[in-house]
């Protein structure tokens, strides 16, 4: 088999396991004080979330605050992913970096582990051009030429997004193209990068307080943050959503949106909070990030009608 027919295969198997449901950006164990993964808490996360009904894990992404991680913590971190899913879900792993060297390098290392797919993000900092973007998505493309990559677009930390000329113009250009994972607030400009990928393409929706709205307008299912620690209300929202339960799913939005509303100032401290009160010690954030130890869980857990324990 050819290679751009088994890349694109593997991009239809992928749409078919992600569709209607939830990807959780996991959450990154670290050994506390430190930029170091508890590689032994991966795999009992990685448990967590598989029996509540995720349908994938995205690995090392904002929230799994892969950007703060030196490159061998990332392949640490990635291998101990991959490891512990054992095939049962899709693993998308994040080797988006800033020098595109780098992220070449994390995009072969990725490859030999067997995810279903890789992901992107842009670079950060500085403004760069479409075509400056295209040049390093199409670096790592060629470098795995084999394996799925989706395009991280998350333009209000990075700087650069990924717009629907660039995204229609690199699902023409790139065979190994699975689609984008866009955390835009804006679900106007969600609908418009939808519309620009070929339906045979998969879009993944990040921004959690517009979830079915993403979903109604045409994405294949969600990554959330919230959901590496609070995976219920996603997957019951993604169900319902996909069994034209409409009602129901927009009970399930209003619940979520409570629940972003426990988090506060501190996001990923908080996600990170609420999974060691419900037992898994993923540690505190990287130490540039606020933690907290707020009773976080408790007042989830009465927003959801579920005991604390």
């Amino acid at each position: 088999m050819e290679p751009q027919t088994t890349v694109t295969a593997r991009v239809g198997a992928l749409k078919s396991a992600l569709a209607g449901g939830v990807v959780p950006a996991m959450a990154t164990p670290l050994l506390p004080g430190t930029h170091t993964v508890n590689t032994a808490v991966v795999g009992p996360l990685v448990e967590f979330l598989l029996a509540r009904g995720v349908k994938g894990l995205f690995v090392g992404g904002t929230t799994g605050e892969g950007t703060q991680l030196d490159d061998d913590q990332r392949r640490a971190l990635h291998e101990a992913a991959v490891s512990a899913a054992a095939g049962r879900v899709p693993v998308l792993l994040h080797v988006g970096a800033q020098r595109t060297a780098a992220a070449v390098a994390l995009a072969r290392h990725a490859a030999g582990l067997g995810p279903a797919a890789l992901v992107a993000m842009t670079p950060t900092f500085y403004g760069l051009s479409d075509d400056a973007l295209a040049r390093y998505f199409h670096a790592i493309a060629d470098a795995v030429p084999d394996l799925p990559l989706f395009l991280y677009d998350i333009p209000q930390f990075a700087v650069n997004g990924i717009g629907p000329a660039l995204l229609a113009r690199l699902a023409g250009e790139m065979p190994s193209l699975a689609g984008l994972k866009s955390s835009r607030v804006d679900i106007q400009i969600v609908r418009q990068l939808i519309d620009a990928l070929p339906r045979d393409h998969i879009v993944l929706a990040g921004n959690e307080s517009a979830a079915l709205a993403s979903l109604s307008l045409g994405a294949d299912g969600l990554i959330s943050g919230l959901s590496t620690a609070i995976p219920e209300p996603f997957v019951a929202l993604t169900r319902a959503a996909a069994a034209g339960q409409l009602d129901e799913a927009r009970e399930w939005q209003r619940t979520i949106n409570k629940l972003l509303g426990v988090l506060g100032g501190a996001r990923i401290g908080g996600i990170k909070a609420i999974l060691v009160q419900r037992g898994i010690p993923v540690g505190p954030p990287v130490p540039v990030l606020d933690a907290t130890d707020a009773p976080l869980w408790p007042r989830a857990a009465e927003i959801l009608g579920l005991a604390a324990g």
